[in-house]
């Protein structure tokens, strides 16, 4: 059930890094900032759902909670390469 859990931040921060290609997709050098960007984002969806659900994430302390939010966010980056690779998108830079 857990991995469920951890899947929903991923697709959230990978969305999220989808919505923010969409928004500066005229300006691509700041592509560079969504890894970053969505590893951030994943600290604070574990922070958040530690703080109203504690159990929902199964962390024992917050600084676990993010630290299950980093490693969550930063893997939506592996995640949107698998996208590409499957695609065969290979006009678009890497972003990481």
């Amino acid at each position: 059930m857990e991995s469920q859990r951890i899947t929903i931040i991923v697709l959230l921060c990978y969305i999220s890094g989808e919505v923010y290609k969409v928004i500066f997709k005229k300006k691509q050098k700041l592509y560079k900032l969504i890894p970053i960007l969505v590893t951030l984002l994943g600290g604070l969806l574990g922070a958040i759902i530690y703080l109203t659900e504690p159990s929902m994430i199964n962390a024992t302390n917050i600084y676990y909670a993010i630290e299950i939010g980093l490693i969550s966010g930063a893997s939506s980056t592996g995640v949107n390469q698998i996208v590409k690779y499957i695609k065969g998108d290979n006009n678009e830079k890497s972003t990481i």
